[in-house]
This record gives C-alpha cells, structure tokens and sequence, in this order.
C-alpha cells in the first residue's frame, strides 16, 4: 500500500479529501493528517509517507518550504500541492521543486484521480529502481566478498603474489600493523550435537558465520571466511594482546545468543600479509591443543618441544598392564593404566594423530600379549577396526582415556567367565525392566549402568545380542503398547502418548506412523473395522 499524508489548516478540507476518493481502490492508505507546516514536517519524519497531499499556504511552513527540505534532504516521498488560488507563480515553485502537480480549489475528483496516477506511476518506478539498486549493491558485495575470500584462502595457502591485484585490494582492507589468524570450531559435546544432519550443520555455520560477520567484518578488525568447512578469522590489529580479548568476547556472545560452545584458536601475531601462511598453520596446531587442554577454550599457538623416543618406558608399561591383567589385580592394572596413560599424553602432547596411533598400537600389543596367555577374550576386544574407529572418535584425550579404562575393565571382569551365559541373564534383565518401566525416561547410559557397562559398550552389546540399536528398541516396546491401547481402550491420543512415555503427541503419532504406516487415529479405526 502507498502511504499518504493529508495536509490543509482547514479540517473540513481534510475531511472532504477523505470522502472524495476511495483511497483503497488506489492502492492507498492514509496513515496521518496536519493542520500546519511544522506538523507536518513532524510527521513526514516520523510516518516516512510515500505520498503527501497539501495545502500550499499553511501557517508555520508554506507547502513550497516543505517541498524544499523534502528535497535538501533527498526524501523519497512525492507532493501534490492544492490552493484555494490558481497563482501561477506558486504553481511554477511548486512544479520547479518536484511536486507532481498543483490542483486549484475546489478539487475536482476526475483530475485528481488523474495526478494521482500519475503519482502511482512515479511511486512505483522510484521502488523498482531501489530494488533495482538493492540487488546490485547485494550482488557487488557478493562478488567482493567472494574475491575477498579466494585471495585470503590463496594468502594463507601461501599461494598470492604481492605484485597482483587481489594483493594490493586485500592489503588495502586489512591494514594492520599486525595480522592474527583465528579458527573457530563448534563443539560437539553430545551424543545428539555428534548426530547432527547436514542441514543442522549448515544452519548451525550459517549463524556462527553471521555472528563473526558482525563482530569482524562489519566493524572492520578484520575478515571472515570458510577455509576446508572451518570459519577462519584474518584480524588486523595494534596490541598483540587485542586477538585474545576479541576471541573471548566472541566465545561468550555466541554461548549467550547461538547457546552453542566453540574454540578459538590464535595463531602469533604477524607482521605482513605474506607471512598469513605459516599464521595458519601456527592456527591449525594451536587447535590441535583443545584435545588435550580440553574444549570451549581460547588457545594459542606455543612452540612444541622436539618429541624424542619412549618406545622402551612405553615397553615396560604394556608389560605393567599384561602382568596385572593376568594376576587378576586389579588395583595394579588401575596404577598401571594410569601411568601408561600419563607417558602417552605428555609424550605425544600437541599431536593428536600420534597419541591416537600410539594408544591403539600399545593396546592392541597389550590384547595380543593376553590372548597370546591364554586370558578368554570377548570377539569384541578382538576387533582392532572397531577398536581404532573408537579411539579416533574422541573429542579429547581424557574422554578416551575414560573409555579405555572402561574397556580394559571389561575385559578383567569377563576373563575366564562363562560371558556367553552371563550376557542372556544381563539381557533379559534389561529387556524386563524395559517392558515394565516403558512409560518412564529409559536412557542409554542409565541402562548401562544397570548392566555395570560403559554406554558405548552396552550399545555395542545391545545391538550385538538384539540386532537392533536401544533407542529403537526402546520405541518398538512403546509402539506395541500404544498399539494395544488403540485396540482395546478409549483413551484419547495425547493419553496414549503421556502413557508410553512422549510428552509431545504430535512426535508420538510421527513415530506410531513410521512404525506401523499410518497415524494413530487411522490405525484405531483400522482396527475396529476389523473386528466389527
């Protein structure tokens, strides 16, 4: 809708302009009326009108001194100037500052239907030309936002000349003195943020990219760009010190605002564009540190110290392991775990893919060793591919740390049992407790608990002696009791749902459909179709 302002010092001019036109049947809407110049003025400020019919003699302004200041300060918005005189000289201002027309009193409604689309015309014209504008202003900064991004993957490859012009354009945006390289990493501290889509995912880089935009690039620090599906920082700074307030600054906002947590990892500051490669690789290892300082922090680069060999202190602690495993002493295997653990860590400390390869090297020595001694092992503990995709998952060294010791409890609490019989009794218990306790929150690490297992190996179990995973499991036992109230029961939908354990019946009756083809109140009367 055009909006539109009536003005004249005489109200029953006002009125009569209200009742001689059907406004709407022109597409427009009048947001506001003045007695006077000054008002207005006001209220050509605060309503931001498309339109404005007025009076040309009013006290306090003239129409052609608001005519004047509508244009002094470039304001969109279109006049039609009506008089009570048909004074050339008027109408000559009027026309010469840019009003559409000057219409003589009393105001003819087939002439002013007539200027009117004629403003229409200008109206519509003035807006396409700002869409026009807006999509090329949006499509400029796209491509030099795209320009802008290429040179800087290209400088922190190591790979731009300073004799080009991506250079000199770059190099003209980011002045410094100095330059730091910032990777941001989302953390995935969850079993369900570990299983997000690709679209979460994209979501998720979208609106860290628009908070970095923001708090970077918009207020000119510096530049934000995606390097290998990462969000990559070049800051142009004074103060060394200013990296580590901004990372900080930017780990809280997006913790208050995404409720996402995130590394930052710094690189030193830099005192050339040319020299943003080795700050990336200085970025890269820095972020290497959150696996073994832990996650949600700010880390800078520090200089590793030259790794020297442990092969022989790493021997003699396998062996500490393999002779408290086959002693059936456990607090011996603890003391020995530990400190194996400990070697690993501080030997391999800044190289995540070392202690990986490292920890699933000894511990397959250490199985090899056992099963060499005649200890009964699980097919589980046999499985050196599962057992490297497990180690390898790990966000941090003391979470895989946690798991192994896990495993290697296992594995003692197992030795020379009959596991084959223990793991029915183990089963069957969990599988009774499911049917009983169904409409109750039922998890993955309580049910561990309960069969004294770590949650990744109890899945892994789970699955092994059921064919299928828990959760869906767990949904089946629901589905078939809410199935059995949809026969045999009256119980609303919602009841039902409440009954076997959703909260949500719209996200009960999604998975009834996917179970069993279609939703529950079409299965209910399925149902009695075939009984009646």
């Amino acid at each position: 809708m055009i909006r539109l302002i009536l003005a004249d010092d005489e109200p029953i001019i006002i009125k009569g302009l209200r009742k001689l036109m059907d406004w709407e049947s022109f597409g427009m809407e009048i947001v506001g009326h003045a007695y006077d110049g000054n008002e207005l003025m006001q209220l050509i400020e605060d309503l931001n009108p498309d339109l404005v019919i007025s009076d040309i003699s009013m006290p306090h302004r003239s129409g052609i001194d608001i005519i004047k200041e509508i244009k002094q300060r470039g304001l969109p918005v279109k006049v039609i100037f009506i008089s009570a005189y048909q004074e050339f000289s008027y109408a000559r201002d009027a026309v010469a500052f840019g009003a559409i027309d000057y219409l003589v009193k009393p105001v003819v409604k087939m002439q002013l239907e007539s200027v009117l689309g004629k403003a229409i015309s200008l109206i519509t014209e003035h807006n396409e030309e700002q869409k026009r504008k807006g999509k090329l202003q949006l499509l400029e900064r796209k491509s030099r936002h795209e320009e802008m991004q290429e040179a800087l993957i290209q400088l922190t490859d190591g790979n731009l000349s300073p004799n080009t012009k991506s250079f000199q354009e770059t190099d003209a945006q980011l002045q410094g003195p100095r330059y730091s390289v910032m990777i941001v990493e989302v953390e995935r501290l969850t079993e369900e943020t570990a299983r997000w889509t690709e679209k979460e995912k994209k979501l998720i880089e979208f609106a860290i990219g628009n908070m970095l935009q923001e708090l970077i690039t918009d207020t000119g620090i510096g530049y934000v760009f995606m390097k290998r599906d990462r969000h990559v920082c070049v800051l142009s700074h004074g103060e060394p010190e200013e990296p580590f307030m901004l990372a900080e600054d930017m780990q809280k906002k997006i913790e208050i605002f995404l409720k996402l947590k995130v590394s930052a990892s710094l690189s030193r500051p830099a005192s050339g564009l040319m020299k943003l490669a080795d700050a990336y690789r200085e970025a890269e290892q820095a972020m290497e540190m959150k696996y073994f300082v832990g996650l949600n922090r700010v880390l800078g680069f520090v200089p590793q110290e030259q790794q020297h060999s442990f092969d022989k202190e790493l021997y003699e602690l396998q062996w500490e392991v393999i002779r408290g495993m086959t002693a059936k002493a456990w607090s011996e295997v603890q003391a020995a775990l530990a400190g194996w653990l400990d070697t690993i860590k501080n030997e391999t400390y800044g190289n995540r893919s070392l202690a990986v390869s490292t920890c699933f090297s000894s511990m397959s020595f250490i199985i090899q060793e056992l099963f060499k001694s005649g200890v009964r092992l699980s097919e589980r503990a046999l499985d050196k591919r599962e057992l490297q995709q497990l180690l390898a998952s790990f966000e941090t060294f003391d979470w895989m740390s946690t798991e192994i010791i896990g495993l290697f409890e296992k594995t003692y609490n197992e030795m020379d049992s009959d596991s084959g019989n223990k793991d029915k009794i183990v089963l069957a218990k969990i599988k009774q407790y499911i049917d009983r306790h169904y409409s109750e929150e039922i998890t993955l690490e309580s049910m561990a608990s309960m069969a004294f297992m770590n949650p990744y190996y109890f899945s892994s179990f789970f699955k092994k002696h059921t064919k299928q995973n828990f959760k869906q499991y767990v949904t089946e036992v629901r589905m078939r009791h809410a199935a059995d109230m949809l026969s045999l029961t009256d119980l609303m939908v919602y009841e039902i749902a409440d009954k076997v354990g959703y909260n949500n019946a719209r996200h009960f009756s999604d998975m009834f459909k996917k179970m069993y083809g279609k939703l529950p109140i079409d299965y209910r009367q399925d149902t009695k179709k075939t009984t009646e």
